[in-house]
Formats: structure tokens, sequence, C-alpha cells
């Protein structure tokens, strides 16, 4: 920073005492305002100087309600920001994605109508292995063959060689690969719906609680769907679980006959209740969108300021 010389008396050449504190001060004023346009702190020197004042570390802290203040800004521009994001998204949901999803899971289930449920068997019946006589109680009668060993018997979908893979029923594998994706999607898109729902409740207050009620059943309703999807999800599990035991079975006893029709049961009760399955998630498409459409309104503002009508 350059220094500015102070008014000297002349001859002398020492300073003028009369005209040096006026002087002085506007010398520091000058260059106090030079320093605040340049956001450096000035202070008056012992010498008269008025020099810039370094920054501290008092100078760089904010005080503690500052802080508090813009980190609550700061969270609730966050927070706005998401509640924008899921309003705008459930919206879409309820009106858009709803009533396409309902068309079309309800074309499925008529396709999966038509299905015969011959082809769902992986195991198919065995032949009888032996010849019976007429009826009668001859004591001649030649004794039945023996069983037919196991590797004649045709039953490629189950038994292999040695370390062959012994393969799931393909038909209810691919439909169970359908089936759960569009399960898992109920379950998210009526979390989003649901969340938007609940941020909509107002603060509790006493009276005009019609509409916050309406909120409520709404929400109540939505945690059900997401409860019964995810037990739809657990059926798929159980179903895996109880045809490998089946078929543990069938690789120790090869010549019971039962276990084979048991696993052919099983495939056709799971075929039916995967097929049962879509039709409730088809229905929670169509009432979610029915209930959320027709209370839109007191949804979106539970409570009114208006209370003419309440006389």
């Amino acid at each position: 920073m350059p220094r500015v010389r102070l008014p000297v008396s002349s001859g002398t050449g020492r300073r003028d005492s009369a005209s040096f504190p006026a002087a002085l001060g506007v010398v520091c004023w000058e260059l106090a305002a030079a320093a605040a346009a340049k956001g450096l702190p000035a202070e008056v020197g012992e010498v008269g100087w008025c020099l810039p004042r370094r920054r501290t570390a008092l100078d760089c802290m904010a005080s503690p309600l500052e802080l508090e203040l813009e980190l609550e800004q700061e969270v609730q521009g966050k927070v706005d920001s998401f509640r924008a994001r899921i309003a705008q998204e459930a919206e879409d949901l309820v009106s858009t994605f709803f009533p396409q999803k309902l068309s079309e899971l309800d074309s499925r289930v008529q396709e999966l109508r038509l299905q015969d449920l011959s082809r769902i068997r992986s195991v198919p019946a065995l032949e009888p292995t032996a010849v019976s006589d007429p009826v009668g109680d001859a004591p001649n009668r030649d004794p039945p063959p023996p069983l037919q060993p196991q590797s004649s018997l045709k039953v490629p979908a189950l038994l292999g060689g040695e370390g062959q893979l012994l393969r799931s029923n393909q038909h209810l594998v691919e439909l169970i690969e359908r089936v759960k994706p569009e399960i898992e999607r109920l379950r998210e898109k009526c979390s989003t719906v649901r969340m938007w729902v609940q941020l909509l409740i107002p603060k509790v207050e006493d009276g005009n609680n019609f509409g916050v009620s309406i909120q409520e059943d709404t929400v109540d309703q939505l945690c059900t769907v997401e409860r019964a999807a995810a037990s739809y999800l657990r059926r798929f599990s159980t179903y895996y679980n109880t045809r490998a035991k089946l078929v543990s079975e069938i690789v120790k006893y090869p010549q019971v006959e039962d276990y084979r029709r048991t696993v052919a049961e099983v495939d056709e009760n799971e075929y039916l209740s995967v097929r049962q399955i879509l039709l409730p998630v088809r229905n929670q498409y169509a009432t979610s969108h029915d209930v959320i459409l027709k209370n839109i309104e007191k949804i979106k503002t539970p409570r009114t300021t208006n209370t003419d009508n309440l006389y």
C-alpha cells in the first residue's frame, strides 16, 4: 500500500502540528475506505498510518446462529425438493401408470386362462411296468416281471446321469420370472404413492379432520397392498423348496410313482396360484387408482379455511 506524506512546515522541514491531526484523519479515512472497497479490514496504527489489518480466525468464523440458519435453509431446501419430486412422481403414477398396468395385466390374465394344464406337467406319469392277468386267482399264474431299471425310464425332466443337473419346471420358471417383477413393481409404486399421501398430512389439530381421515385410510390401504405383495414373493421360494424335496425323494426312491405324481400336482397348483396372484395384482392397481382419484381433492387439501359450510 502506498504511503501518504503528511504536510510539513516551510523552512523547518517539521510537521505542522496544527494541520497534522486534520491531515492524518483525512488520510486514514481515505485509506480505510480503499481497504473496505477491496474487502480488507483496516485500522489506524500507532504511527498514524491507516494499515490493512490481517484477517484472523475470528473474522473468518461465522457465529453459531448464522451457521445454524444456513444449515436449516440447506436442509429445508433438500426436503422441499424431495417433496416436489415425490408429488410429481406419485401423481404421474396414479393418473397414467396405474391405468396402463391395469390394462396390461388384464390381458396377461386372459392369456393364462387359455393355457393347457397338461403343458405344465414336467413329470409324466409312469406307465405300468407289468401287464395284468385276466381277472381270476389261478394258482399257476406267472409272477409279474421285475421293475425296469432306472436307466430305461423316460423321465428326462428329472433324472440323468451322475453329475447332471436336475432341471426345474421350465414353464413355471418362465412364468414366475415374468410375474415376480410385476409384484415388485406394484410394491415399489404403492410405496411412492403412500409416501406422497403421508407428506400431505397436516399437523395435528382439533376439528376439521375429515380430510385427514381420508388420507389415513388411503395410507392404510396402500400399506395393505405392500404387505400382500411381500407375501406373494415369499410363495415362490416355498414352491421351489417343496418341489426340491420331492425331486430328492424321487432320486432316492425311483420306483415309487406317487412321488412323481405329487411333483406334477405341485406344479399344477403352483401354476394356478401364480395365475391367481396376477388377479389381485391387477385389482390392486384398479382399486388404488379409483380410490385416489375419487378423493384427490381431500387428499391434496385435507383442511379448508372456509368455515361457512359447517353451519
